[in-house]
Parts: C-alpha cells; sequence; structure tokens
C-alpha cells in the first residue's frame, strides 16, 4: 500500500514541528549553561521553574505549529499542481 500524499505531509510536518522542539529545548539549555556556567550543582531553582514552565506551554504550542506546517504543506503542493495543469 502506497502512502498518500495527505500521509507524507503529516509526518513531514510532525517531523518539523519536533525539530523545531528540539532548537528550542537547546535553546534553553544553552541559556541555562550560560546563566548558571560549568557548575550546575547550584543553579537556582527560579531558573529550572521557568524554564521547566517555557518547555511546558511550549508542548502545548507542538500541535498548532504542526497544523500550520501542514496546511502550507498542502497549499503549497496545491499550487505547484495548478502550476502543471495550466502549463
Amino acid at each position: 500500500m502506497t502512502r498518500t500524499s495527505i500521509q507524507r505531509f503529516v509526518t513531514y510536518s510532525w517531523m518539523i514541528a519536533l525539530l523545531i522542539g528540539l532548537i528550542f529545548a537547546g535553546l534553553e539549555y544553552g541559556v541555562r549553561f550560560e546563566i548558571v556556567g560549568a557548575n550546575a550543582s547550584d543553579a537556582p531553582s527560579w531558573l529550572d521553574l521557568a524554564l521547566l514552565l517555557g518547555a511546558y506551554l511550549f508542548v502545548f504550542c507542538l500541535k498548532p505549529i504542526q497544523s500550520a506546517i501542514q496546511r502550507k504543506l498542502c497549499q503549497r503542493a496545491t499550487h505547484r499542481t495548478h502550476q502543471k495543469v495550466t502549463r
């Protein structure tokens, strides 16, 4: 059974959304490392709490981000198909 273009768009959109999430998590750890330094044993708890809450809120943003990416991919595919037909 072959995959339809919609299934492919769903997969691509989730991969892109999760890549954005991975970049966000990397930036959070980079900020934490920059503020605290190499010695993380005396890290302020407010910083950990702020990063955890930021990540928690970002999790709720993943589905709308994925939906927007999927919509753009479908629009782009429809536009390309329309251009091929008019040629």
